[in-house]
Parts: structure tokens; sequence; C-alpha cells
């Protein structure tokens, strides 16, 4: 396979020539799988080898990274290469940490469906999570067909998401079917996230004109989708374009700097230049243009809040990331202060 079907650029090439040995070949990871992924190469898919550092901490590989393999020591990855974009969200958990979702992607399918899934507040974090890692975001509603008038909610998900693409579709009702691949092409990868059963899978064994992925039906209960995607995974579609597809996220909380609302809110950025203050925080500063904006009616007081919210969200987590490093620091140098005791015992 050319690898520039599976989105290998000069920057790449230069990137890897750095870092590569005499015997070592260029890989892209396809499925990881423990201590063991599978990758992608000129020469066909192969299982490789992890060392530790790779499967853990800040240094972790993931699925869409470019590789470089030491082909003479049993296909074993040697370093990971330069990301160009990355995907990820704050681990759940109590330990401040980052998960990474997927690296190297050019655009980024938010999939939501028209019926109880739909929620323009959870749109407004995975765009946040979007811009932040430097991919396009698309959104895709899908389930148009039972729908009986997708309008209104297509207006609600461009209203919160200004200067993105909205398509509402259904593959198998044949509702814009070709609306997702209007963002794909040789060369360029796009990863599929969401919640679960909002038809991921289905889109995905529509792109790829097979039944690759099982497909769960809708609880009849509270009307959400159950979970078919275990593991995320990476596939070159005929027509040309890489999709990765990701499991269902039950929760979204982003992992991002505040400059990233800038894009997602960039309604209440344009508003907040007009400001008295230049750090008005748009909560009840006198002279504020954002504030001025909800009580004339042209800026909807559920995005504002939406919009204060997430900022003193990723406010916190920026102050629990820097206190979470200072711990990391102080253990380290706890341990290599052990360390050097036993040594001077011996």
């Amino acid at each position: 396979m050319q690898l520039e079907i599976l989105g290998w650029t000069p920057s790449l090439a230069a990137a890897f020539e750095a870092v590569a040995s005499p015997s070592s070949i260029p890989a892209r990871l396809v499925r990881i799988e423990g201590k063991r992924a599978l990758a992608s190469t000129a020469f066909g898919e192969r299982f490789v080898d992890f060392p530790s550092r790779l499967r853990r901490g800040e240094g972790v590989a993931v699925v869409g990274d470019w590789v470089s393999l030491a082909a003479a020591d049993s296909a074993r990855v040697e370093h990971v290469l330069p990301r160009q974009t990355v995907l990820a969200r704050r681990a759940a958990g109590r330990r401040v940490r980052r998960q990474l979702l997927a690296a190297n992607v050019d655009v980024v399918f938010v999939v939501s469906s028209l019926d109880a899934d739909f929620s323009e507040r959870r749109l407004e974090r995975y765009l946040t999570v979007v811009h932040d890692g430097g991919a396009r975001p698309v959104i895709l509603l899908t389930k148009a067909g039972p729908c009986d008038d997708p309008a209104p909610l297509l207006a609600r998900a461009r209203a919160v998401a200004p200067g993105v693409d909205v398509h509402a579709i259904d593959v198998l009702a044949g509702i814009g079917p070709n609306a997702p691949r209007a963002h794909l092409a040789p060369g360029r990868t796009a990863v599929l996230v969401g919640s679960s059963g909002v038809g991921k899978s289905t889109l995905l064994n529509h792109l790829m004109g097979q039944d690759l992925m099982l497909t769960g039906a809708v609880r009849q209960s509270d009307g959400l989708g159950q979970h078919t995607t275990s593991h995320r995974e990476l596939f070159v579609l005929p027509q040309g374009g890489v999709v990765i597809d990701t499991p269902g996220l039950r929760e979204l909380a982003p992992w991002a700097d505040e400059d990233a609302l800038e894009e997602t809110f960039a309604d209440v950025e344009a508003l907040a230049a007009h400001c008295r203050f230049a750090n008005c925080a748009h909560e009840h500063e006198p002279g504020c243009a954002v504030l001025e904006a909800v009580d004339a009616g042209t800026l909807d007081p559920a995005r504002l809040a939406a919009f204060v919210s997430l900022r003193h969200e990723l406010q916190l987590t920026g102050v629990q990331r820097h206190e979470q490093r200072r711990r990391d620091r102080s253990f380290a140098k706890l341990a290599r202060g052990v360390q050097r005791l036993k040594r001077g015992r011996r």
C-alpha cells in the first residue's frame, strides 16, 4: 500500500528521517491491543510490539499515530513521530490527566442523532475539544428519517457552531448519504465521535460499502443507543480517505486551553470585543456588551451560561494540571532520593 493513501506527507517523511535507523520503516497505527498494535506499512499490515514508555503516561501512543518501526527487531515501535493534530479529553477519574482519543486527523465528524441524544451543550463541548486539537469539525445529525422535521434542530446546531458545516443525514433512508464523503479525500483522515447508538457504526459501514461493524438498536425506554464499538480502529475507505471509528463517550470533559473557546463561542467573543473592560467576565460587570446582548434578546442566555461554565471548568482544570505536575515532580524527586539511598547502602 502506498503510504500517501494513509496520509503520509513530506513533513512526516522529514521527521522520520531525523529519528530512523537504517533498518527502520514508517507505519501508521491501526488498532492497539495492550502491549502490541496492528500497524499499516508500505508492505501491508503487521502486529508490532510496544515499549512500556508508549503504553502509559503523557507519551502514550494512540490510533492514528505515525511511528518508526525497528523492522529488524520483531517490528518493535521505536518512536512516535510528531503529531499534526490530536483529539483528547480529560480522562475519567480523580487523577488529572489527558486521554488521547486519536492523532493526525484532518476532520472530526461530531455525530449526534435527531432524537433524545441531541444537545447543544454537548455539541459545544465536542467543538471545544476539536478546535483545541487543531482539526476541522463537521457536525452530522443522524437518523433524519424518523424525525418529523429536522429543520428546527438543524437551526439550533448551527446557532452553536458558527462557521461549522452541519448536515442532517440518514444513510439507511437515503437522506444526505454523500454529505460525509464531501469532506473526505485520499490522504485525509476523519474520526467519528459521539455518544453510543447515534449511528457511527452504521455510517462507517456505509462509507466502507460493507457491514464491518455491528450496529445496535435504540432502547425504547429512554431513546438512547447501546454500545456497538468497543475499541478505536482505523479504516481505509475504498473511495479514498481514512476513517477512525471510536467507542461512544458517556461524558466529555474537555482537556483544552481557554483559547479553544474563541472558536467554539465566536459569537460571544465578537460581542466581548465591545465590553467596557478588557478582562470582562460577562457575569455582572457594568458595560458588558455580552450581557447587553442577552438583555436585548440577541444572545441566548443558555449560550452565555454554557460559555461561562466551560471557561470556569477549563480554568479549574488548568490549576489542577499545574498541581498534578508539581506532585508528580515531588514524587519523582523522592523516588530518586530513595534510589540514591539504596545504592549508598550497598
